[in-house]
């Protein structure tokens, strides 16, 4: 009689498991990421008053209310994005705020932009450039692949 080994559904390989695996990677790499850029900013957000007082064709208005609302937004967005609720809308918004980061990352290096936006303190250097620009279209990639829904 042939004995066959049958290896654990927790073991096996299957393309959506591991789908829904790296998607839940991503959303924890990007809730920590706005999580803990919002901390930062809340606590020191001098670099951010920089950054966006650069921004002159902005109004003061707006200006005021990213300086103000961006470190808050994120931290909620972050604790939004953990916890799956409203997951449609914030999954949308989310994907919009890393395509703001990132088209900011490019106007940023192209206007010639200098210093540290400020977005993780001395955790991590946020100097404009091609360093920025990859790292906010890695996690803007990173935002769109949780829309993807494996049919499977």
């Amino acid at each position: 009689m042939e004995r066959s080994f049958r290896i654990p559904y927790f073991f096996s390989v299957n393309r959506t498991r591991v789908i829904h695996i790296v998607q839940w990677a991503f959303r924890v790499v990007l809730a920590a990421v706005l999580l803990i850029a919002g901390i930062f900013k809340l606590q020191d957000n001098t670099a951010l008053f920089e950054t966006v007082a650069y921004i002159t064709w902005l109004p003061t208005g707006v200006r005021w209310l990213i300086i103000d609302l961006l470190p808050w937004a994120e931290i909620v967005l972050a604790l939004l994005l953990l916890l799956r609720r409203f997951e449609f809308w914030v999954l949308s918004v989310t994907g919009l705020v890393y395509l703001g980061f990132f088209i900011f990352s490019i106007y940023g290096t192209a206007t010639g932009m200098e210093g540290d936006c400020g977005c993780f303190g001395d955790l991590m250097d946020s100097n404009f450039g091609p360093g920025m620009i990859i790292r906010n279209g890695l996690f803007l990639v990173m935002a769109g692949f949780l829309f993807y829904r494996p049919s499977d």
